[in-house]
């Protein structure tokens, strides 16, 4: 039986190996097909780049009362796409430019390319909020005829509403720029043809993502493909699809002829560079380029339509106060210094001394020609700096530096955990202390420590510049998974015999009820065990241990009246294989869980959780943040196993106090750094409530284990709701002294020294007694006949001793430590409960 596992799992693991080997003809078949339709975009491409070479400023003018159009898809009067909305998008583009720097006089500095510098290399990634302008009317789907317009397209969901169409008046962005650092020099044009653009272009891409948090909810990804002005700050990209070749068409929604000509050069050289490429690699590589879809940039020969973007966005300075300029008139040399030097330093490190990098801040306006909408980042002038400021961000550098530092703390965190939990096995290292720990909290931090381990495998297969630090927390969440895997099987081991006598105590209880209900008038009373739970008061029992199995001993064989003994032995013979039957039958019925089988489900369940996680990208915002916040809490809730187990086995402690702290801390600050810091690496957006009342909830599971440990494990409980547990610090009373249930060999103490306030002398009697481990003496507080137990001093007081089922009394830590190694009586040697 134990073989078969094995021998499927093999089975499929050979199934794999024989799929990766051999070749996909399908996919063969499908590769040739996807070079003939790549053959047809790229001399598609061609046509447009021959049109955008032979096109000039001014050819492409759909406001103008003579409309001019350029013979490219998007470009065309028959499109049918909503460009009056264009002179607007110029006009918001030009304001948000020169708002940046600051004039002299009634001269526009940014105009003549004499502003302050800024970055020249646009790599980094940006993040702030958007709003939407009403300034031209929106459209749908409906309002376009794609069958009509591109009739050699056939289209997929051209009738339905099309994907990144945003339909609320705010949201968030996220802008991850990927700029060139090869500068194409040119001759400007003159002053007249004002602004300028600096004497420069460079390429650029983009990623960038889109939430429309009060809308659709839905977070939109796309790649944008463009030109960046490096002396200006200018950048400006588009989408390029089947239906709008945005890229080809660029230069002519740049905001003056100086960009034309310089992003046509551009495009000119670049573009016809990528189309040769393409035609070399037509059979190797099945991505088109410049495509706009981030997930999917095959050639498709049935496409779905979305909503095009053009992007203008202006990188502004960065301010005196960030580089520490305190002199104005040597404002523009020092700030253009700063920037060389630092953009020298983190391009090519040399360890120069570097002060504070100021962070990356850009300004961007986006227009939709097609759905007929604008998007404009939150900030000055429209909004006031204390609310928004636009896009703010890191460079690429910086951005990785912060990566790399933050993944070498969360491995410091997870090296930390691994050292608490090295010291607790070592506590926990006997039968005794084991059986106290409960297998389900030590089992959500294994499988978190998992999931962690997987990510970091994951990430380190393609990491480039986060490889050595992704390398130490895939070690660090190695060795907490494997020394948490080793004492979580130690812990099922010990705790295994528990399911197997709670399953036999459930079959007795089944099989003799019947007999229990015939024989119930001819049993003897029985006097109830003493017990405390929840803090109520009993009385000590018998020195005979209540409630504790007999011994097993061979069923005695009664001499009939006949002398018959054979028939009596062969009575009993032929009753046996029954009973045997009934026990083996019970037992196929309720199999043993091996701890394989639960370490399979642990990775199954990791796997369903990573799935979601990765899934819940692209829910609604209210749906993700709902289903990570659950995540959280229940991540959260490790302890409370721990304290439903300390319930149920009268338990006061189970973990050191600094295994449960340290623990706590550490697992703690990981959620701390998404949930509350905002500019953190991933960009998630903060939620400092959520974590407030996960931060609650822990502090309420360590007060309630801080509770369990001082007042009792059962205080508050009620006595119905636990089994019976013996207490180890049951309250003494002088009323039982005459029934024989106080202690052997407890007397009077003359000498009181726990009796100290005046409330303790009214209500108890000290008597003293020698503990039978350390040979030191032990005063006990004895209630004295007709007062009642109450006060903290009383349960503080309970705590520095332990008595036995069997009546002996010793020192708590004494006894404890014994029980350690043993659950024996020091003295009498009778089998002790475990705590």
């Amino acid at each position: 039986m134990s073989r078969q596992p094995q021998n499927t799992a093999g089975f499929f693991i050979f199934i794999l190996m024989i799929w990766m080997i051999f070749p996909d003809t399908e996919r063969s078949a499908e590769t040739f097909l996807l070079s003939d339709l790549a053959g047809e975009r790229i001399q598609r491409f061609w046509t447009a780049l021959h049109v955008l070479g032979d096109t000039r400023w001014g050819d492409f003018a759909p406001t103008k009362e003579q409309a001019k159009w350029v013979n490219l898809t998007g470009f065309r009067q028959e499109d049918g796409l909503s460009w009056g909305g264009l002179d607007h998008f110029r006009q918001r583009s030009l304001d948000f430019s020169r708002y940046a720097f600051s004039a002299e006089g009634e001269e526009q500095l940014w105009d003549s390319a004499e502003a302050l510098p800024v970055w020249t290399n646009a790599s980094g990634t940006l993040h702030g909020e958007w709003h939407k302008t009403d300034a031209i009317a929106p459209r749908s789907y409906a309002s376009h005829n794609l069958s009509a317009s591109m009739p050699d397209i056939h289209w997929v969901g051209d009738d339905a509403p099309w994907a990144r169409n945003m339909t609320g008046r705010e949201g968030r962005m996220v802008v991850m720029l990927e700029g060139n650092t090869t500068d194409l020099e040119y001759e400007q044009l003159s002053v007249d043809e004002a602004p300028l653009s600096g004497g420069s272009v460079r390429s650029i891409k983009a990623n960038v993502q889109i939430e429309d948090t009060h809308g659709s909810h839905h977070n939109w990804e796309m790649r944008l493909w463009g030109a960046h002005w490096p002396r200006k700050g200018v950048v400006m990209l588009t989408t390029t699809s089947e239906k709008f070749q945005g890229l080809f068409g660029l230069p002519h929604l740049t905001p003056g002829a100086d960009y034309f000509r310089s992003s046509q050069m551009l495009l000119n050289e670049t573009l016809a560079h990528t189309l040769k490429t393409k035609e070399r690699d037509i059979y190797v590589d099945p991505n088109q380029p410049w495509s706009s879809d981030v997930d999917n940039s095959m050639y498709t020969k049935y496409p779905y339509p979305h909503c095009e973007f053009v992007m203008y966005g202006q990188l502004q300075p960065p301010t005196r106060q960030s580089v520490g300029l305190t002199k104005p008139e040597s404002e523009r040399e020092a700030l253009a210094n700063m920037i060389h030097a630092a953009e020298s330093e983190l391009e090519a490190p040399v360890g120069a001394p570097l002060g504070s990098i100021p962070d990356m801040q850009m300004s961007a306006v986006i227009y939709s020609p097609d759905c007929g909408f604008f998007l404009e980042t939150k900030g000055p002038p429209d909004f006031p700096p204390g609310q928004a400021h636009h896009l703010l961000g890191l460079k690429k550098e910086i951005h990785l530096q912060q990566v790399k530092k933050w993944l070498l703390v969360f491995a410091l965190v997870v090296s930390l955990q691994v050292w608490l939990l090295r010291r607790q096995r070592v506590e926990s290292s006997t039968p005794s202390t084991m059986a106290r720990v409960s297998f389900s909290t030590m089992g959500m931090m294994l499988l978190v420590d998992g999931m962690t381990f997987t990510a970091a495998a994951t990430w380190v297969s393609s990491a480039a510049s986060t490889f050595l630090p992704t390398l130490v927390l895939m070690f660090s969440s190695f060795l907490s998974m494997t020394v948490g895997g080793a004492f979580l099987g130690n812990i099922h081991d010990v705790q295994l015999p528990e399911g197997r006598d709670r399953r036999d105590r459930n079959q007795q209880v089944n099989g003799a009820s019947g007999a229990n209900d015939a024989t119930a008038d001819a049993q003897p009373a029985v006097a109830p065990t003493g017990t405390q739970q929840g803090g109520a008061e009993s009385l000590l029992p018998a020195p005979v241990t209540a409630g504790r199995p007999a011994n097993t001993v061979p069923d005695p064989v009664i001499v009939p009246s006949d002398q018959d003994i054979d028939a009596e032995i062969a009575e009993g013979a032929a009753a046996a294989p029954l009973v045997g039957a009934n026990q083996q039958r019970a037992e196929a019925r309720t199999p043993v869980q091996s701890f394989q089988s639960i370490v399979g489900r642990f990775i199954l369940l990791s796997l369903t959780i990573s799935f979601l996680i990765i899934s819940s990208t692209t829910w609604y915002p209210s749906w993700r943040s709902g289903f990570l916040n659950a995540l959280g809490f229940i991540y959260l809730s490790l302890w409370v196993p721990q304290i439903y187990r300390n319930t149920m086995r009268n338990c006061r402690r189970a973990l050191k106090w600094e295994f449960v702290l340290g623990q706590s801390v550490l697992r703690l600050l990981p959620l701390a750094y998404f949930w509350v810091k905002e500019d953190n690496f991933l960009y998630a957006s903060p939620e400092p409530r959520a974590f407030l009342v996960m931060c609650t909830w822990l502090w309420v599971q360590i007060v309630i284990l801080a509770a369990q440990d001082i007042v009792g494990p059962r205080f508050g409980v009620p006595v119905s709701w636990t089994p019976d547990a013996w207490d180890y610090h049951p309250i003494l009373r002088e009323d039982s002294l005459e029934a024989g249930g106080l202690p052997i060999g407890l007397v009077m103490d003359d000498h009181p020294g726990l009796a100290d306030s005046e409330e303790t002398k009214k209500n108890h009697n000290t008597r003293t007694i020698d503990c039978s481990i350390c040979r030191e003496h032990l005063e006990v507080p004895v209630i004295k006949s007709g007062n009642e137990a109450s006060g903290v001093t009383g349960a503080l007081a309970r705590r520095l001793y332990m008595v036995t089922p069997c009546r002996h009394i010793f020192h708590t830590a004494c006894l404890e430590g014994w029980m350690r190694f043993r659950l024996q009586c020091p003295i009498c040697r009778e089998e002790l409960p475990p705590l």
